[in-house]
């Protein structure tokens, strides 16, 4: 097993499932990575990228919401060094081959670190260990770092010059997303990129989840990553075209909500609908719902739009009864009830004229189930009793 497909002895595959910092970073350097590049998370580091040449970057990533982890005698900062320190003397890395960052965020400073990654060549690496040294030497107590900072000054200079003169703190603004968003916006309209990241952010998140799960390297490919996420962008970037992001509610809520048997579920009950066709209800219900919210929130329509397009789908809902009534009068009110309902979850409608998801307009009708603005059995008014205020 080479250096490249062994694991750091330090890294902790599937512990960073908590952390929302590294999965953001993973998907920054998917979408910048040159050609042939691989990403990789827990594997050698925090985060990594794995060039098709041979070189490497690890990354540790570092939030600063609480503390300053590159503060001059912070143990983030000393215990980073010591674990690269010990990388190479375990010949998991090639020292020649392998640059080393700390991002941070939000912005912190240190002026240890800031003279450690300006330090470019061997000079300017021994002048700021130099003066480490010599204020660790002034101080009254240990600092709580030493356990990891001493054997780092204490280790040969080959190994201290290998780490420093490649290494370099990034911390600059508040907000990791700040640098994704300058990537994707000449592609992506405003109004969309936040939800697309998100996206690409779980995308990438869930791909590496899979591997972890199989036992496999948490490490992916950034060309086909990259392929995949643009045709993604493509097909929900189309300004006539009004995306949901909510994804489908687990089987569990889905059954939870059903057999509580809210109004619209009733309204099937009323018709003798199928299980099938509840459970069904009860997801696009919940999938409409979520989508009237976010593209409200998100000023992706007006949220006026949502009375007309409610006053269109009743009219359209009476137009189909009168269909199913004059056609089908022979038939029972339970199957004229069916034949109604099944024909307006088939309904296709734009919203300002942007075509929908397809759960939208069945969830929509059954919204209009729920408040009791039509019906499915053409008696349901009375046979549901009085509506509660």
């Amino acid at each position: 097993m080479n250096a490249e497909t062994k694991p750091a002895k330090h890294s902790a595959p599937g512990q960073y499932l908590g952390f929302a910092l590294q999965p953001v970073r993973v998907f920054y350097h998917l979408l910048t990575s040159p050609k042939g590049a691989k990403v990789s998370l827990e594997f050698k580091d925090d985060v990594a990228v794995h060039h098709a040449d041979g070189h490497l970057l690890l990354e540790q990533t570092k939030s600063a919401l609480r503390q300053n982890p590159v503060s001059d005698w912070a143990g983030d900062l000393w215990k980073a060094f010591e674990n690269w320190r010990a990388m190479i003397v375990g010949k998991e890395i090639d020292a020649g081959l392998t640059n080393y960052r700390l991002y941070v965020t939000p912005q912190k400073k240190g002026d240890f670190v800031q003279a450690l990654s300006a330090a470019d060549d061997v000079v300017t690496a021994e002048a700021a260990l130099k003066i480490i040294r010599i204020k660790l030497a002034k101080l009254k107590t240990v600092p709580g770092c030493a356990e990891h900072l001493q054997p780092f000054l204490d280790a040969p200079a080959e190994q201290q010059m290998a780490i420093v003169t490649r290494f370099a703190l990034e911390s600059q603004g508040a907000d990791p997303l700040d640098v994704i968003r300058t990537v994707l916006l000449p592609v992506i309209s405003e109004n969309q990129i936040d939800v697309l990241i998100k996206s690409g952010i779980g995308q990438a998140k869930q791909a590496l989840d899979r591997l972890i799960q199989r036992g496999e390297r948490p490490i992916l490919d950034a060309d086909v990553f990259r392929r995949d996420f643009h045709a993604f962008v493509r097909q929900n970037n189309m300004p006539g075209l009004l995306t949901s992001f909510g994804g489908a509610p687990s089987d569990d809520l889905v059954a939870g909500i059903a057999s509580t048997r809210p109004t619209f579920i009733r309204q099937l009950e009323l018709v003798e609908a199928n299980d099938e066709e509840r459970l069904r209800a009860v997801s696009d219900y919940l999938r409409a719902s979520a989508d009237k919210a976010d593209w409200a929130d998100r000023g992706v329509i007006f949220p006026g739009s949502l009375d007309t397009w409610d006053d269109d789908l009743v009219r359209r809902h009476g137009m189909i009864r009168g269909d199913v009534s004059d056609l089908h009068s022979d038939r029972s009110a339970f199957v004229q009830g069916r034949l109604v309902y099944r024909q307006c979850a088939q309904h296709q409608a734009p919203l300002e004229g942007r075509v929908v998801p397809g759960h939208f307009v069945h969830g929509s009708f059954n919204d209009l189930a729920d408040r009791r603005r039509l019906g499915w059995h053409a008696d349901y008014d009375s046979l549901l009793g009085e509506n509660p205020e």
